[in-house]
């Protein structure tokens, strides 16, 4: 099961909350339905993993220390470090693999697009990686 981390799940209910008074404020603005659903959608879904978050924070202190304890362990931290690693390259592999096939069926926004999401996903990558050299 996936550590919870308490400090978000503080202020998921609230920033649920928030994104659900401004997809109804974006609605009364004219944007399209689609993006106030959408994040309304957001908005819900933050908001109850908040207040299950909390429920579990509250109902099981000793299973949240316990998570706690479980993020600090040294190989637990490797294993994480390791699978974020492997889910970069699948994505970046994915992000080619769609960008080949937008340009194989001639929708070149949509290539367009896939390129700029990969650019930025490598970009993110180097600066991290610059910033931890220097930070470690």
């Amino acid at each position: 099961m996936k550590p919870i981390n308490t400090k978000l799940a503080a202020f998921m209910p609230t920033i649920g909350f928030l994104l659900l008074a401004i997809s109804f404020l974006l609605k009364h603005l004219g944007v399209p339905i689609i993006a106030c659903e959408f994040l309304a959608g957001i908005g819900c879904a933050w908001g109850i993993m908040g207040v299950i978050g909390i429920f579990i924070k509250r109902l099981k202190p000793g299973y949240v220390k316990k998570q706690e304890i479980s993020q600090k362990d040294e190989r637990n931290i490797q294993i994480r470090e390791k699978s974020g690693y492997i889910s970069y390259l699948v994505t970046l592999f994915s992000l080619m693999i769609l960008a080949f096939v937008f340009l194989v069926i001639n929708n070149d926004l949509a290539c367009i697009l896939t390129i700029a999401t990969m650019a930025i996903h490598i970009a993110s990558f180097f600066i991290v990686m610059f910033y931890y050299e220097r930070k470690l």
